[in-house]
């Protein structure tokens, strides 16, 4: 097992960790990992990490019908813990813009139970395109914000714990 395999085994040991990986179409997705499945090498996703969090599509009610009895039923997402790892630098600063609108007063739950129980990892971007726009938002796409903050070069993994979350984990 090279070291990232073994890193991403002691995480997914604890909880669910997300990677961007490739589909089967070649598409860098963010996947439930398990064992043996790589690390993209693109440099972004097809759809950002927000999804974890905030998902396009949630049913939130169910309802039983018993004659003209409606019984409302909370569908709730436990909102078990999970990681995500390779979370790029503008994906990251989108959480900000988020958290300022769903955890505001009155907070989403939904939301705000997902953000707790989450774990962001960031990837700085080490060759970001010309056409990112991470420094017109003056986002530093070789230090990036997040629980943990990573980079990786040809031999080594670097990381840095950002937030108690991300103590937590390290």
């Amino acid at each position: 097992l090279s070291a990232l395999d073994r890193l991403f085994a002691a995480i997914a040991g604890q909880t669910a960790l997300y990677i961007p990986a490739d589909d089967a179409k070649g598409q860098a997705q963010f996947t439930l990992w398990t064992q043996g499945l790589p690390l993209t090498s693109k440099l972004n996703t097809v759809r950002s990490a927000k999804d974890l969090f905030f998902p396009q599509v949630e049913n939130l009610v169910n309802f039983k019908m018993s004659g003209k009895k409606i019984e409302v039923i909370e569908n709730r997402d436990p909102a078990e813990p999970l990681v995500v790892f390779g979370v790029r630098p503008c994906d990251c600063r989108s959480f900000d813009i988020l958290d300022r609108v769903f955890l505001e007063e009155p907070a989403d739950t939904y939301y705000q139970t997902r953000r707790e129980n989450g774990t962001v990892i960031t990837l700085a971007c080490s060759r970001p395109a010309e056409t990112c726009f991470c420094g017109a938002f003056g986002i530093d796409a070789a230090d990036p914000a997040g629980d943990v903050t990573c980079w990786i070069t040809e031999d080594a993994l670097y990381w840095r714990a950002n937030t108690t979350k991300g103590a937590a984990l390290t």
